[in-house]
């Protein structure tokens, strides 16, 4: 019965937040009124998984070696790979 400008004053919020809400509301129901995480899904300069498992397995194996030692050895056993 209440304009969204009413509504929005009455609980302290925009009108771009109030809208923002109703679409969420209208979208998902109850459970998109709830915060949303704000990271991001997908990070653009993340590591290949396939990248990470080779390197986690060389330190498994070496513990002593460092970090220069087993980039230098993995990118002599895959070169072709591109490495961080």
């Amino acid at each position: 019965e209440e304009t969204m400008s009413e509504l929005c004053v009455a609980y302290g919020v925009s009108r771009k937040t109030g809208y923002k809400w109703l679409g969420r509301y209208r979208a998902l129901g109850p459970e998109g009124l709830h915060d949303l995480p704000r990271a991001p899904l997908n990070h653009g300069r993340a590591t290949a998984l396939d990248l990470v498992e080779r390197i986690v397995a060389a330190k498994e194996t070496h513990p002593l070696w460092g970090p220069k030692k087993i980039m230098a050895r993995l990118k002599r056993t895959a070169p072709e790979l591109l490495w961080p």
